[in-house]
């Protein structure tokens, strides 16, 4: 045999061995797949929807549901192979569906080794972050189709095809055509929109015949919040689930309870509470034409899905409502001061009511807030862009993510920290004259001016005179140590006025005061609120300042910490929860948002009771030392006369609160947040508020209104 014959002999039996290996595969090893591929053709499974849990207040009222529309679909794998078919059923969808156009990049078409060039050309004309836009479609995992914006408006999408043709790898596609190209072939279902109207769906349906691939339903449920915008920061809203979110899930495995197209919660107690609120998707098997139209359902292969369960919140709806709205006046009138006195405008705030007793929050706004509502829906750029360039930040939840100095409304915690500690007691007296003088290691005569808000001076006061009319110099004393600086040999010590002999501190310093503040009343750490973007505060010490700020620790930073200011920092929330533990005599609870979970009958399947996180480490007689000082504070001190709605008859005690920032000029400040926390009854707390005028001036003029208002409310004396 020679060479060439034996080759071509090769070649031929090599050939007959892979056509035989092949029909093996397919015949044998692959047997089962291309039978259930085959009976696919017949009968078809279609995954059945879990109605997702209503969220409902503490009485029932509901805060969030679903609206039953209807909804078009595309199966890509069943439209029709004429071109001329598939392109006049794409014609009538897009111009029925008034589907809108949407902006990608097809990553493997961006020129090679320009790919940042172009991606950064576009982020400048779409007013981006390059760094965020090349993240988003040079990652790894993204789809070779990227979506960059959509719901483009007829002038965006014209200007940006004039760029396009400049950029290679941009397009603008209509949003069928993306999704198409996204899944083209597949067998499973797109939704090209939901919340069809009713007649425009009912009009496809009858037409099915012509619109092979096509599938219209009235089982689609569409999220609603009748309760409105008030409630948006605690509720979150749905939206569409990502395509890491889908994997991480489980992917197209049966067992994952997602679908490509779901929806999922974003923020708020949608998101918390996401597993219990997304139910059980089911199934049904169908079988159908070779157009793949149903021709019947098998019935005993059914699953049905079960419904997500009710989240019971703690809230009050009607009580939430006169928060926010007393929160708004309180706003404005501090945003008309503010203008009068050629100061920045105010435009935020937050109030919180909080049951001492438990930690079940009764209320929670944040202003300015957003609509959720068009969240779900589907929300524009345009009004998308327009929060994120409000100067207030409507999307921010101030109430659990802002974090701002609290001010005088410290003060009864230092004093607890101080008693406990030893370094005061109720016959400790220091006397102010409206401000001190620290000098320096190496300048005696010189030095820093802290002043007190009251220039004349308050005089000999105690802690108790000192929480009732928020005198500062007795809790400078209270947090300067009495050690003796590096270089020195006195004791750390200060000036009054007109009074040459010096006075030693000798107090807590910043050690002690950040353990208390940490271990006992919960700053610098997460609340355990049941929204997401909780933000934990800063409880400053000498090794974060440094860290940090690469700065050195002083006795001033310590003197500014005493009085609720310099690098000390808590969100509203964590202030309240403190201040709770203290209107109750010792107990610090979790605050709660959720109160019970029930299921599509309102049989209560899970209960969340009250958490106590600790028991404060500070003696009763103590506590109870503050707490009278706080009820001064309200019939003698710097609230005195402001609560004008409530009465005298109800006793109630409080701190207010003035946190200065910024640039001092002549050791006074222009920015001011104004702060205000009350509880009442007195002797039997039943419900603390916070309020927080971000901004806002003075505690006294502005919080305390905006509090009388929502306890006028609480105890029915809105009148």
């Amino acid at each position: 045999m020679t060479r060439r014959a034996f080759i071509l002999r090769g070649l031929i039996v090599g050939g007959f061995g892979a056509i035989v290996g092949k029909l093996w595969q397919m015949q044998v090893r692959n047997a089962g797949q291309y039978q259930v591929q085959a009976q696919g053709n017949v009968v078809r499974f279609e995954p059945l929807r879990a109605p997702r849990g209503l969220i409902v207040d503490r009485y029932g009222a509901v805060l969030a549901q679903n609206r039953r529309s209807w909804s078009v679909t595309l199966i890509p794998g069943q439209l029709p192979d004429d071109e001329k078919r598939r392109q006049a059923i794409r014609d009538q969808l897009v111009e029925a569906l008034e589907l809108d156009d949407v902006l990608v990049v097809r990553r493997q078409a961006l020129p090679q080794g320009a790919e940042r060039e172009v991606l950064g050309e576009l982020a400048k004309a779409l007013g981006v972050d390059p760094a965020d836009l090349i993240a988003l479609v040079l990652d790894p995992a993204a789809k070779p189709l990227i979506l960059v914006r959509e719901r483009l408006t007829p002038d965006e999408a014209s200007g940006l095809r004039e760029l396009a043709k400049r950029l290679p790898g941009v397009h603008v596609l209509n949003r069928y055509d993306y999704l198409l190209q996204l899944s083209s072939g597949s067998a499973e279902p797109i939704v090209l929109r939901r919340d069809v109207p009713r007649e425009l769906a009912l009009a496809l349906a009858a037409n099915k015949l012509y619109f092979q691939g096509v599938r219209v339903s009235d089982d689609t449920l569409v999220r609603h919040y009748p309760a409105g915008p008030d409630f948006a920061h605690i509720l979150g809203y749905v939206g569409p689930i990502s395509e890491k979110e889908f994997a991480a899930a489980g992917g197209y495995d049966l067992r994952n309870p997602y679908l490509p197209d779901d929806q999922v919660g974003r923020g708020g107690v949608e998101q918390a509470m996401e597993e219990a609120l997304r139910g059980q998707r089911g199934g049904r098997w169908i079988q159908t034409d070779a157009r793949g139209v149903e021709v019947v359902e098998l019935r005993h292969r059914r699953r049905e899905p079960q419904p997500g369960y009710t989240v019971e919140l703690t809230i009050d709806a009607g009580l939430q409502g006169a928060v926010a709205q007393a929160l708004r006046e309180g706003i404005d009138a501090a945003n008309r001061a503010a203008l009068q006195e050629g100061r920045e405008p105010v435009g935020s705030g937050v109030a919180i009511v909080l049951d001492p007793r438990n930690g079940e929050l009764l209320a929670l706004v944040s202003l300015p807030t957003y609509d959720n509502q068009r969240f779900a829906e589907g929300i524009t750029q345009a009004e998308y862009d327009a929060y994120l360039n409000n100067p207030f930040t409507p999307l921010v939840n101030f109430a659990v993510s802002g974090e701002f100095p609290p001010g005088s409304t410290i003060k009864p915690i230092l004093a607890c920290a101080g008693l406990q500690e030893g370094v005061i007691d109720l016959e400790t007296t220091y006397v102010c004259r409206g401000q001190i003088r620290v000098p320096t290691v190496f300048d005696e005569q010189g030095g820093n001016i802290y002043r007190c808000w009251l220039a004349s001076g308050h005089g000999p006061v105690n802690v108790d005179d000192a929480i009732t009319h928020s005198c500062n110099v007795f809790f400078y004393n209270v947090g300067a140590p009495g050690q003796i600086p590096e270089g020195d040999d006195e004791p750390l010590h200060y000036y009054l006025p007109g009074d040459p002999t010096p006075h030693y501190f000798s107090g807590l310093g910043i050690e002690r005061i950040a353990r208390y503040l940490r271990q006992e009343f919960g700053f610098g750490q997460p609340t355990g609120i049941e929204l997401a973007g909780e933000a934990g505060g800063v409880v400053p010490n000498p090794l974060w300042l440094f860290q940090t700020l690469r700065e050195y620790w002083s006795v001033g930073d310590t003197i500014n910490v005493s009085i609720g200011q310099g690098h000390l920092a808590c969100t509203p929330l964590q202030l309240a929860c403190a201040l709770a533990a203290i209107a109750n005599s010792g107990i610090y609870y979790r605050p709660r948002l959720v109160r019970a979970l029930r299921d599509s009958s309102g049989k209560v399947v899970r209960e969340f009771g009250p958490q106590t996180v600790r028991q404060l480490g500070i003696e009763p007689q103590h506590l109870e030392l503050v707490r009278r000082a706080m009820r001064r504070v309200v019939t003698e001190g710097t609230a005195k006369g402001k609560f004008i709605r409530t009465g005298d008859d109800i006793p109630i005690a409080g701190k207010t609160g003035t946190a200065e920032y910024g640039q001092a000029i002549d050791g006074r400040y222009e920015k001011k947040h104004a702060w205000f926390a009350a509880f009442a009854p007195f002797d039997a707390p039943e419900v603390l508020v916070l309020v927080l005028i971000r901004d806002g001036g003075e505690g006294a003029t502005f919080a305390v209104p905006v509090a009388d208002a929502i306890l006028a409310t609480y105890f029915g004396r809105s009148g």
